[in-house]
C-alpha cells in the first residue's frame, strides 16, 4: 500500500493546477493519468482563461469596477446560477493567476481585442478579461516533452509545427505581405531545426499546448509524483469517507491512500457513447474533440461514493462545429471550425433545404444547428474565399485543396446549382439563398441573422474587409461545400460541489475526502459561457481552490 497526502486523478489543466498548488503548500501529491499523455483537454484547447479583474489587466490599463463581472455573469447565466460558486470564482481567479506567476512556470498575457460573448448583458467588457498563455519552449520539459499530449494537427499544428493566435494573420497573408512571409519563414526554420535535432515535433508550443506544458513543468518543479497509464479502478471508502483510490499500473492493482483527500479531474464524459446519448442532442451525428480517456470515470466513481449531479444545465457541452475526413486507411481527422473560416466574409452555412439557419460569425453556431434541425449542415464558399482563408483542412492560399477534393472532404462544382445537386440540397433553394445573402453582403447588413452586428462577431471576421467584416459575397466560380457536424470541446454536466470544490451528497453535505474540479465538476456557467477561455478558467481556478482547501484540511 502507498500513502500520500493527496491523490489527483487526471492531468488536464485542473488536475495539474490542483496538484501543483497542493505540492507548493508542502503536501505529498500523486497525480495519476489514465492515458499515455499528460495534458488532457487543456493541451488541445485554445489555452485562454477568462479572468475578470486580473492584475495583468489592471497593469494594462483595463481594470474594471467591483461587481461588474458579477452582474454580467448573473445576466448571462440566469436564475440557475450558483451564487456561492460565482463568488468563489471571482475571488480566486485573479489570485490564481498571481499565484501561478509567482510560484510556477505558467505565464499569461492580456489578449487585446477580444470581447465577451454577450454584448447585450450588463457588465459586458470589450477587452481585458481574456488572458492567453505565452508560447513555451518544449525543450524546457526535457524527456517529459515526449509525454505531453500533442495538439490538434488539423487545427493549429500542421505537420507538428504549432501556429498560435498571433500567427494566424501572418499565415493568411504570407503570399501577400513580405513581413508575414518572413514571420512564417522564421517559424518554418525553427521547426526544421527541431526535426533535425530529432524532437518528436516542433518545440515552439502555443495556445493550450503551451499552457499544458507550463503546468506540467510546474508540477515537476513542485515535486508532484506523476504516473501515466494508471487508470482509476475505484475509490476507497471507509465509514463514509473517501480514503484513497485503487489504480491499475503495470499490470497490477495498487491501493493508494490519501491522508487529506482525492481530487477527481478525469475530464468529463465526452468519450462515453452511452452518456452522450443521454445528454447530447443528435448524438448519432455528434463529433467530440476531447481525449479518448474522457469516459466519465470520475463521475461514476463519485456517484458510487454518494456524490450527485448538479441539476439541469442550459446546455450540456461546449459546442464546436466540426468537419470530418474519413481516410482510406480507416483513420479519421477532425477539424474544429472555431474562427479560421466560417465567420470570415464570403462563407455561409446552409442546411439540407439549402437555407441559412444562423449567424455564421457567432461563437456558437451549434445551438442554431440543433434548434433548426440543421444536422448535418454545409459550409459553402467560392474560389476567392477558399484561396484567401482556406476551408477546414484546406489552408489559406488553397494549400491542400486538390488533395481534399480527391479524398472527398471538399465538394466542388462550376455552378451553385451543380454544387447543390452534388451535396443533395435543392438547387433553386441554394441559389436563392446565396443571391439574397450577396445582396445583404453588399449593403453590409444581415437582415436574417444580424451577422456582424455584435462586436464579438468581428473577432471571427476580417477587420480589413468592409463595410461589414463578417459579410462578403459568394459569387466567384467554382464553388465549394464542406459537410459539418455539431461537436464539443468539453462537457458541462458534472458533480455538485461547494465553494471549496468538495463533492456534495444528496443532502448537500460534503462527501468527506472527495473533491471534483475541471469537467468532473458541473460547470459554473451551466452551459452558457461568458467569453473565450471560460472553460479553462474554471479548471485552473477551481484546481487552485481545491489545492488550497487540501492544504488547509485537517
Amino acid at each position: 500500500m502507498i500513502e500520500k497526502d493527496v491523490v489527483v486523478v487526471g492531468s488536464g489543466g485542473a488536475g495539474l493546477t490542483a496538484a501543483t498548488v497542493a505540492a507548493r503548500h508542502g503536501l505529498d501529491v500523486l497525480l495519476a493519468e489514465k492515458t499515455a499523455w499528460f495534458g488532457g483537454t487543456t493541451a488541445l484547447s485554445g489555452g485562454g482563461v477568462w479572468v475578470p479583474g486580473s492584475t495583468l489587466a489592471t497593469q494594462a490599463g483595463l481594470g474594471e469596477a467591483a461587481g461588474t463581472a458579477a452582474r454580467y455573469v448573473h445576466e448571462v447565466v440566469g436564475p440557475t446560477l450558483r451564487a456561492d460558486l460565482l463568488e468563489a470564482f471571482l475571488d480566486a481567479a485573479p489570485r490564481m493567476v498571481d499565484f501561478l506567476h509567482a510560484h510556477t512556470a505558467v505565464r499569461f498575457a492580456v489578449q487585446r481585442g477580444f470581447a465577451d460573448w454577450h454584448p447585450a448583458a450588463s457588465g459586458f467588457s470589450r477587452e481585458g478579461r481574456l488572458l492567453v498563455p505565452l508560447e513555451y519552449d518544449a525543450r524546457e520539459l526535457g524527456p517529459h516533452f515526449a509525454q505531453l499530449r500533442p495538439p490538434l494537427t488539423e487545427f493549429n499544428a500542421p505537420g507538428g509545427m504549432m501556429i498560435g493566435l498571433a500567427d494566424m494573420g501572418h499565415a493568411a497573408n504570407a503570399t501577400r505581405s513580405f513581413a508575414a512571409f518572413r514571420h512564417m519563414a522564421r517559424l518554418a526554420l525553427r521547426f526544421g531545426l527541431d526535426r533535425l535535432a530529432r524532437h518528436p515535433r516542433g518545440t515552439r508550443l502555443t495556445m493550450g499546448n503551451a499552457l499544458a506544458a507550463r503546468l506540467l513543468r510546474s508540477a515537476l518543479d513542485a515535486g508532484v509524483t506523476l504516473w501515466r497509464q494508471a487508470p482509476m479502478q475505484r475509490l476507497l471508502v471507509e465509514q463514509g469517507r473517501v480514503t484513497g483510490v485503487v489504480l491499475q499500473r503495470g499490470g497490477e492493482q495498487l491501493e493508494v491512500r490519501a491522508r487529506r483527500g482525492v481530487v477527481l479531474a478525469t475530464g468529463g464524459f465526452s468519450a462515453n457513447s452511452e452518456m452522450r446519448r443521454q445528454f447530447i442532442p443528435y448524438a448519432e451525428h455528434h463529433v467530440s474533440l476531447v481525449p479518448e480517456g474522457n469516459t466519465g470515470d470520475g463521475l461514476a466513481a463519485a456517484r458510487a461514493a454518494g456524490g450527485r449531479f448538479d441539476g439541469e444545465n442550459l446546455s450540456n457541452a461546449g459546442w464546436v462545429v466540426v468537419s470530418v475526413l474519413q481516410r482510406a486507411d480507416g483513420s479519421v481527422r477532425k477539424f474544429p471550425h472555431l474562427f479560421l473560416d466560417r465567420g470570415k466574409p464570403g462563407c455561409i452555412a446552409v442546411n439540407a433545404h439549402g437555407k441559412r439557419f444562423g449567424n455564421e460569425s457567432a461563437t456558437n453556431l451549434v445551438e442554431p444547428m440543433h434548434r433548426s434541425g440543421s444536422v448535418p449542415a454545409y459550409l459553402v464558399c467560392d474560389e476567392a474565399f477558399i484561396h484567401r482563408y482556406g476551408l477546414g483542412l484546406v489552408r489559406p492560399g488553397g494549400w491542400g485543396l486538390r488533395r481534399m477534393i480527391a479524398e472527398g472532404y471538399i465538394v466542388t462544382a462550376p455552378t451553385l446549382q451543380a454544387l447543390a445537386a452534388a451535396i443533395g440540397v435543392p438547387p433553386h433553394a441554394l441559389e436563392a439563398t446565396v443571391n439574397r445573402f450577396n445582396g445583404q453582403a453588399e449593403r453590409g447588413v444581415d437582415e436574417d441573422f444580424e451577422r456582424g452586428n455584435a462586436r464579438a462577431d468581428h473577432v471571427m471576421g476580417d477587420p480589413s474587409h468592409g463595410p461589414n467584416p463578417c459579410l462578403g459575397p459568394v459569387h466567384k466560380a467554382p464553388f465549394y461545400a464542406l459537410k459539418v457536424f455539431p461537436g464539443d470541446s468539453t462537457t458541462t454536466v458534472g458533480l455538485r460541489v461547494d465553494a471549496r470544490a468538495r463533492v456534495l451528497d444528496m443532502q448537500d453535505a460534503p462527501v468527506p475526502g472527495l473533491y471534483a474540479i475541471g469537467l468532473d465538476m458541473n460547470s459554473l456557467w451551466r452551459g452558457r459561457a461568458p467569453g473565450n477561455g471560460a472553460n479553462n478558467t474554471l479548471s485552473l481556478t477551481f484546481g487552485f481552490i481545491a489545492g488550497h482547501a487540501l492544504a488547509g484540511a485537517a
